[in-house]
């Protein structure tokens, strides 16, 4: 009995039987398709999982801010500790500032008034991802307002908010 031979590989396409020739795709399309695919999405969530830290540190740094500029005793020296507060805040966290801007809001600077402090952070793209080459910033902001209190020894302008009638 001889052997037949082997059948052209059209006619085991339309059979429908696999040909020798097919072995090995599934790895070549594994390391072609999915792995890239998997590794784009650890990175989008990496990111998203550290701009959400960073969104934290942020309002941990306006609510620190607010808080120090309402223990103040004056205006300027409220806006100076709101400054440093949000700095030093900032300074112990894993968010990097390229740009830190504080704004401490005094119109409603009385007894039972309040005080409000903005902090806005331009964070480049690349130290949120925690990956060198990712272009572009973003900027963050976070607004708190911290009550003064009603008992607390003011200066309003050159004249002290306690100084009664001489």
């Amino acid at each position: 009995m001889r052997a037949r031979p082997p059948r052209p590989a059209r006619w085991q396409l339309v059979v429908g039987l696999p040909w020798r020739g097919d072995r090995g795709s599934v790895s070549v399309e594994l390391a072609g398709f999915v792995l890239p695919a998997m590794l784009l999405t650890i990175i989008i969530v990496a990111a998203g999982f550290n701009l959400s830290l960073s969104r934290l540190d942020l309002e941990s740094a306006s609510a620190a801010a607010a808080r120090a500029a309402s223990l103040q005793h004056s205006a300027p020296a409220a806006s100076a500790a709101a400054q440093q507060a949000a700095e030093a805040d900032l300074a112990g966290r894993s968010i990097t500032c390229a740009e830190l801007t504080v704004t401490t809001d005094t119109s409603r600077w009385r007894r039972g008034g309040s005080v409000t402090v903005t902090v806005r952070c331009t964070v480049d793209l690349s130290t949120l991802a925690r990956m060198s080459g990712i272009p572009g910033r973003l900027t963050v902001t976070s607004v708190s307002t911290a009550p003064i209190d009603t008992f607390r020894n003011l200066a309003v302008g050159a004249v002290p908010a306690l100084a009664g009638p001489t």
